[in-house]
């Protein structure tokens, strides 16, 4: 009966994928012109398989204008990573094709915040000793405000109205 029960468990074992590590991050975005912010992080795996990472950004209340990449390096097939799929707050980045260079984009997407990159990938399980990791950026601006606008096209028409009283 025990003998059963260890290879039962170890068909169990057998069956299941394998899974890299998924890493929980915080980034503090800061910058020298509030409030346009900016931030960088690094995530590294030590372990192959499939990922789920989650980046979190503070401070990030209210909407914003997102501009964001991703990007990945490896030396050889061991230290690869393949993005499967990359979001900040659902909003799906562009992926480039997979292979050893591959990255990630996102330009000029309005976003509420607070805003969460969520990254799904696969780490090459024939590594035996290296590790994989990516890096990315991400910029944030406040998204005008609509009175901004009506302020913009007021202040043309006047523009236009002196012009045309001139001539």
């Amino acid at each position: 009966m025990k003998l059963s029960t260890i290879a039962l468990a170890a068909a169990l074992l057998a069956c299941t994928g394998a899974q890299a590590d998924d890493i929980t991050a915080n980034v503090n975005l800061a910058g020298d012109a509030w409030p346009n912010l900016t931030g960088a992080f690094g995530i590294t795996h030590y372990e192959g398989g499939t990922f789920q990472d989650t980046i979190t950004f503070s401070p990030t209340y209210g909407e914003w204008l997102v501009d964001a990449s991703l990007i990945t390096i490896g030396f050889n097939a061991d230290t690869d990573i393949d993005f499967t799929y990359a979001a900040i707050n659902g909003h799906a980045m562009s992926l480039s094709p997979t292979g050893v260079y591959e990255f990630a984009y996102m330009l000029q997407e309005p976003i509420p915040g607070p805003l969460i990159l969520t990254v799904y990938g696969t780490v090459d399980t024939a590594s035996w000793a290296a590790s994989a990791s990516y890096a990315g950026t991400i910029n944030i601006s406040p998204v005008p405000e609509p009175a901004t606008y009506g302020m913009l096209i007021g202040g043309l028409g006047i523009l236009a109205f002196l012009a045309r009283r001139r001539s």
